[in-house]
């Protein structure tokens, strides 16, 4: 059970930094910095940022090492951890596409009830 509020808590973080408003400018300086260091290094950077499964994995991976850092078998550790984060990758994508085509169609259904009214008047 501990592992599935870790999942969700790893989409949530995967999300806030990918759209959140708030971290909107944290991600312009890091980007920016990043390419003014090394302009390929900024280029991954960028890449992290913009792409759920990507960025999921981080998330996933760091939210179990950090959950769990107080275990005995360290080489476990590591294992596991990079285990949820695949786990938290995939999960965090299939989110994002979800919450895509979601807001697609109601975007959609949006712009049908306006054509609708226009051409009632």
């Amino acid at each position: 059970m501990n592992n599935i509020f870790l999942l969700i808590a790893a989409v949530g973080l995967m999300f806030i930094l990918k759209y959140g408003f708030i971290f909107e400018s944290a991600r312009c300086f890091i980007k920016s910095k990043a390419t003014s260091f090394n302009k390929t290094l900024g280029i991954y950077i960028e890449k992290l940022l913009e792409c759920s499964q990507c960025l999921g994995f981080w998330c996933g991976f760091i939210l179990f090492l950090l959950a769990n850092f107080l275990e005995d078998n360290y080489n476990l550790l590591i294992f596991y951890s990079i285990l949820f984060g695949f786990i938290s990758s995939i999960t965090c994508y299939i989110s994002d596409l979800i919450t895509g085509f979601l807001d697609e169609m109601i975007y959609k259904l949006q712009q049908e009830n306006e054509q609708k009214k226009s051409d009632k008047n």
